[in-house]
């Protein structure tokens, strides 16, 4: 079953727009996707010359001279990708103008940053703003689409959100390269060095928290259903955005898939305000995932999964105390 049925793509015939329209194209040829290109016209820039000019004529001169612009735009891709496009031209706010086109499709496609009628819509609050309340997934292109993804990122966390990116990014890039990878927290190697435990115990608690952790990623993917045999995986160290984008360049990674969900530290990487720096540096196009509104794992699953967790940290943490009661001068005492 193909994730995508209709792909909307907006542009204001930047660079970046034009990008975004590829992208679109591409990925509606590979699915059998429909195809919608949405320009919109910002009122305010209309404003200044209604006191000089008639505000119809005036609007139906750019509205014309965008859609001859689109069909140009529709041309050039149905030859390129052989992809039938819809083209639309609206007037009015380009949040809530995309906000209410993105309801009936299964894909959004934006451009990292326009020079003029989307500008607003694509950088800083706003870009905000859509990140946090669309429902669709959001791809953001940043390259020209000159080829399918090869080289996938897709971070994971463990929550609802990750799971549904993981479940959206392999059935949308199935012949690339997948790679899983979670950002582990550092805290309990902290902990270990200030009580002054030797590195060789360390390493030692790493390296067992790093192969429960790649356990507990290969069985979450496989309650998922997906083919785990061509995929990688990997632990890091860090805040989950920085080493996310570590590992991305590291890889030379062409698109980061990720989850929206606010309650967990992945999330915090999505949402707010890091997320404009997030997509500013990183080099590659990302696709967000936004948690589903029902789960769709059974409720017996899901409980095996929490299950499933539950007992992989108390392993790790067993695990932990196990090396720092050995270590002379260092109490582990249990929770009451």
């Amino acid at each position: 079953m193909t994730p995508f049925t209709s792909i909307l793509v907006a542009t204001d015939f930047s660079v970046d727009g034009n990008n975004a329209v590829r992208r679109a194209a591409l990925l509606a040829h590979q699915h059998g996707a429909s195809l919608h290109i949405l320009h919109v016209l910002k009122e305010a820039a209309c404003r200044p010359l209604r006191d000089w000019f008639s505000p119809l004529t005036d609007i139906d001169l750019k509205a014309a001279l965008a859609r001859a612009a689109l069909r140009r735009v529709a041309v050039e891709i149905a030859g390129a990708y052989d992809v039938t496009a819809t083209v639309e031209v609206q007037v009015g706010d380009p949040l809530q103008t995309l906000m209410q086109a993105s309801a009936h499709v299964d894909l959004v496609v934006l451009g990292r940053r326009g020079h003029s009628r989307l500008e607003s819509l694509l950088i800083g609050r706003t870009a905000d703003r859509m990140l946090r309340t669309c429902r669709q997934p959001v791809l953001v292109v940043k390259k020209p689409a000159d080829a399918p993804y090869r080289k996938v990122l897709m971070p994971m966390d463990f929550t609802a959100g990750s799971d549904a990116a993981v479940r959206l990014g392999t059935r949308m890039v199935g012949g690339a390269r997948m790679h899983v990878f979670h950002a582990a927290d550092s805290y309990m190697e902290s902990m270990l060095r200030r009580a002054g435990v030797a590195s060789s115990i360390i390493l030692d608690v790493k390296a067992r928290e790093e192969s429960g952790t790649l356990s507990r990623m290969r069985r979450m993917l496989a309650r998922l259903g997906v083919d785990t045999r061509p995929v990688f995986f990997s632990v890091g160290r860090g805040p989950a955005d920085l080493a996310t984008l570590e590992r991305a360049r590291t890889l030379n990674a062409d698109l980061i898939v990720a989850g929206k969900n606010g309650r967990s530290t992945l999330g915090a990487f999505l949402l707010g305000s890091v997320s404009s720096s997030v997509l500013s540096e990183s080099d590659c196009d990302m696709l967000i995932v936004p948690q589903p509104r029902d789960s769709t794992l059974p409720r017996v699953e899901s409980a095996a999964v929490a299950s499933d967790v539950r007992g992989a940290t108390e392993s790790e943490a067993l695990a932990a105390a196990h090396w720092m009661q050995k270590t002379p001068g260092f109490v582990v005492r249990r929770a009451s």
